[in-house]
């Protein structure tokens, strides 16, 4: 099922979560209801997020009214644009006649400069400070361990290899550790990353 008509002709596709919603769109009634065209070309709208990386709002333009200036979970600014270049976060998707379901999370970089959010910057120093106190490392699995980060939040052909040195590297600190790193890392490295080190 590719998905489903509402009453008021909009499209519910949550039922095939690898669709994107613009393929959703296409693939039902090709963005037409019964009175006629309802689905144009869609858009991102721009999220607000906290400097620690908590979404405020995932569509911020279209629904002003949630939008923050501080953070509800940890009382960090929120922002709605990228610090070095100020090009909008990008948020959300949204199509006219498309019900979107599906789960937002922050970026780790800007699209548009390629500039680390707060929240990257900030996880990434926190899990190689964390690398300095971790039991059972030497001097050298301290320093292998901080140059897999870097890697491990972006999607390029080193995040495989770096993958392979975390895991091995992180046998040696035990349970408690483990956790402590992943609770640093998780929402800043890949959704692919996320899963292979992680299973989340």
């Amino acid at each position: 099922m590719k998905g489903r008509r509402l009453h008021d002709g909009r499209v519910l596709c949550s039922e095939e979560r690898h669709m994107s919603p613009s393929a959703c769109a296409r693939s039902y009634g090709k963005g037409k209801s019964e009175e006629g065209p309802t689905v144009t070309e869609g858009h991102y709208d721009v999220a607000q997020v906290c400097e620690s990386g908590h979404v405020a709002n995932s569509r911020s333009q279209d629904y002003p009214e949630f939008n923050s200036p501080h953070c509800a979970k940890c009382g960090a600014k929120t922002i709605t644009t990228c610090p070095s270049c100020k090009a909008p976060i990008r948020g959300a998707y949204y199509s006219p006649g498309y019900l979107g379901l599906d789960h937002y999370e922050a970026p780790a970089y800007c699209h548009q400069c390629g500039s680390a959010y707060p929240w990257t910057g900030a996880a990434l120093a926190a899990a190689s400070e964390l690398a300095d106190v971790l039991d059972n490392l030497n001097g050298q699995d301290r320093e292998d361990l901080k140059k897999t980060l870097g890697d491990l939040v972006r999607e390029t052909p080193r995040s495989r290899v770096a993958e392979t040195k975390f895991k091995t590297i992180m046998r040696k600190v035990g349970k408690e550790g483990y956790e402590t790193m992943k609770s640093v890392l998780t929402d800043v490295v890949s959704e692919t990353v996320r899963k292979t080190l992680f299973g989340a």
